[in-house]
């Protein structure tokens, strides 16, 4: 059989490759384990920010009512904090005053967190809100209204200057809407609402932005 011979840099590719699973599980540390209600949250199903030697993140259930939370935690592991639980949500639809099981990963703007809620709030549809990194100032900077404002903010936000922009998974005509909002609550305007899709589920536009 005839040996083919491979150029030098790609056999050390090849090689290193190989290795790349034996180091990195050696580097593998498992900084927190999250113990649940109602101590801690559960779920944490988006990813984590970095500020400093600190990490932010939410987890869509658990806390001290079980509908969410917003946590730090050192880079190291260590000082698992929750800076805010999100309070119980009742009735039908399920509202409260904060906001209930974040779903997507926070963003921040000098010592200020802001992200969204999925549902919750005073009409059950979800919330943006703003808490401070030391987990005071808690702020629900607005609440979503189904038929006019859209509903249930899977997705995070993005922020320019002063205002913050995301989507909504359903609501406004029905399909969900693209929103604005100042950072401080002021201003929410719907910049596009989806529109309703045909038989054959299409339209021209979209629908349902949830991520």
């Amino acid at each position: 059989m005839k040996m083919i011979k491979l150029p030098f840099f790609l056999s050390i590719v090849l090689a290193l490759s190989g290795l790349a699973p034996a180091i990195f599980a050696k580097n593998f540390t498992n900084l927190h384990s999250f113990a649940g209600a109602p101590a801690e949250g559960f779920y944490p199903a988006n990813g984590l920010i970095i500020s400093g030697a600190k990490l932010y993140g939410t987890t869509g259930y658990g806390g001290s009512e079980g509908f969410g939370t917003v946590f730090a935690i050192n880079a190291n592991g260590s000082g698992y904090t929750n800076l805010q639980s999100f309070s119980a949500a009742t009735g039908v639809p399920a509202s409260n005053n904060d906001g209930a099981a974040p779903q997507d990963k926070l963003i921040l703007s000098g010592s200020i967190l802001y992200g969204t809620a999925v549902n919750g709030g005073t009409s059950g549809d979800g919330t943006v809100f703003a808490v401070n990194t030391n987990g005071t100032g808690f702020t629900n900077l607005h609440s979503f209204t189904s038929a006019s404002g859209g509903a249930n903010p899977y997705a995070g936000l993005v922020i320019s200057g002063n205002i913050l922009y995301g989507t909504t998974l359903n609501g406004g005509t029905s399909n969900g809407v693209v929103f604005a909002v100042h950072t401080d609550g002021t201003g929410f305007t719907n910049l596009h609402r989806f529109t309703v899709m045909s038989g054959n589920r299409t339209n021209t536009d979209g629908a349902g932005p949830g991520t």
